[in-house]
């Protein structure tokens, strides 16, 4: 039986012994360091994620943001710009994606199912006035093209424009890119109300959509939101939307928690695919405890920036050689991405250790990935943090996905891709090894936590 108080750093187990008839409590610590004390959120702040909802058919918005970043003078493609597989990211992995409903409110209530994004800080959705951009010719195409779903009606809304800035973001290098207005607008978001939130309403896109999601909720810092100054170009700062539940009041405490489940091959897409809470921690049916605690640290390869931008932490990766011997991949820097599906280790690594899969997995110059045999056994790998061994679930190796890309319709991709240089380009912790944690993104305290998901 497990017990837990949220309002206490830690729980209290009961081990009965049979022989005695007699049960007796021991407590477990929630937290690796004593001084962390985070409540559970309220079960109304506490909603289920669903996966990417057209699983076959992906072209993800949640991929190399960081290029466009006022912040990033190296230009990296949200750290992959050296990398092998920046051509294709993340446009073969279907079905791993979190996405949650979004509701922009007005005269009528709209619902947008958007991608939720700890990589990104903006939060917008498609105007129903929008351009369609053909990005091979630069010519207008219809709308239904760009392949959005549901799109946003002003006249049912409640936006007020700013008119003084703007919104442009580009996804390099898939020639993606969004143009649109900066406004106001009343959001909800797991029964929380933000009456008055700064957004994105794109009014031009360059896009090869889903035909189902039309918007993103951006998790991450206001050092890397994309509005500029219409005037002079330059980057107008603003909070994003989880910010400002937090200067408002609306969360009790600044911390967000993700528990990503897995979704299995032929899932319905609105199976439940996890649980986001706000204000604090998910339920504990989720986790075992204690969470290993880790600084949020800034981007090290740009020592001129000052604020924080990503959730980003120093980690060392270690895997296994086919005799069994451990080895390091190396001490890194890694954004933890739920908007990226796999893992962006350093390039002498990755082909490493895609070498370790039995059959080895091999490297396909068209897609810039490996591929491997779905039935191949994966290596030992894992992700040290905070001092603690993390390994990577083997079944999330192998991942069994594309993107309905000809010939390679029953092809198995290694979860572990090319990043690059980890003296210049910053790494990712991918969805796919964050299906195994829960994660606690503490922004008031400015920390990161990981605890064991319970097996489901």
């Amino acid at each position: 039986m497990h017990f837990s108080n949220p309002g206490l750093a830690g729980s209290f187990s009961l081990v009965c012994l049979v022989q005695l008839s007699s049960c007796s409590p021991i407590y477990t610590q929630l937290f690796s360091n004593r001084d962390v004390s985070i409540a559970e959120a309220p079960a109304a702040q506490q909603f289920g994620l669903t996966a990417h909802p057209n699983p076959n058919v992906l072209n993800s918005p949640v991929r190399q943001r960081w290029a466009h970043s006022p912040h990033n003078h190296h230009n990296h493609g949200h750290g992959k710009g050296n990398g092998k597989g920046s051509e294709t990211v993340n446009t073969i992995f279907d079905g791993v994606y979190p996405v949650a409903n979004l509701t922009w409110l007005g005269s009528k209530s709209q619902d947008f199912v958007a991608f939720i994004d700890t990589g990104s800080s903006d939060t917008w959705v498609v105007s129903d006035q929008f351009t369609c951009i053909d990005p091979l010719t630069n010519a207008v195409v219809s709308q239904e093209t760009c392949a959005f779903g549901p799109v946003y009606n002003a006249a049912e809304g409640s936006f007020t424009n700013i008119s003084s800035q703007e919104f442009a973001i580009s996804y390099f290098p898939e020639a993606e890119a969004l143009n649109g207005s900066m406004g106001y607008a009343p959001l909800s978001l797991g029964g929380l109300k933000v009456p008055k939130q700064e957004v994105a309403l794109v009014d031009s896109a360059m896009w090869e959509g889903d035909g189902t999601s039309s918007g993103l909720l951006g998790m991450a810092y206001p050092a890397i939101t994309s509005a500029s100054y219409r005037s002079n170009g330059s980057q107008a700062v603003y909070d994003p939307i989880f910010t400002t539940m937090i200067k408002e009041g609306i969360v009790k405490d600044a911390v967000f928690t993700l528990a990503l489940d897995r979704v299995p091959q032929g899932t319905s897409p609105s199976a439940n695919a996890g649980t986001m809470a706000l204000g604090g921690l998910v339920s504990s049916k989720y986790y075992s405890p204690p969470f290993t605690s880790v600084p949020i640290e800034k981007l090290a390869s740009a020592p001129n920036t000052t604020d924080f931008t990503w959730y980003i932490t120093t980690h060392e990766l270690i895997y296994a050689l086919k005799n069994g011997t451990h080895v390091s991949g190396g001490t890194y820097q890694s954004i933890v991405d739920s908007g990226t599906a796999p893992n962006f280790v350093p390039s002498a690594a990755a082909a490493d250790m895609n070498a370790q899969f039995s059959p080895p997995a091999t490297y396909n110059a068209t897609l810039g990935y490996w591929t491997v045999d779905c039935n191949a056994t994966a290596p030992f790998a894992a992700y040290k943090i905070g001092g603690k061994v993390m390994p990577m679930d083997p079944q999330d190796m192998i991942v069994r996905s594309l993107n309905g890309l000809p010939g390679y319709e029953n092809v198995c991709f290694s979860a572990f891709a090319d990043g690059g240089d980890p003296s210049t380009d910053v790494m990712i912790i991918g969805e796919v090894w964050q299906r195994s944690y829960v994660i606690a993104f503490d922004i008031g305290g400015s920390q990161l936590h990981f605890a064991n998901r319970i097996p489901y």
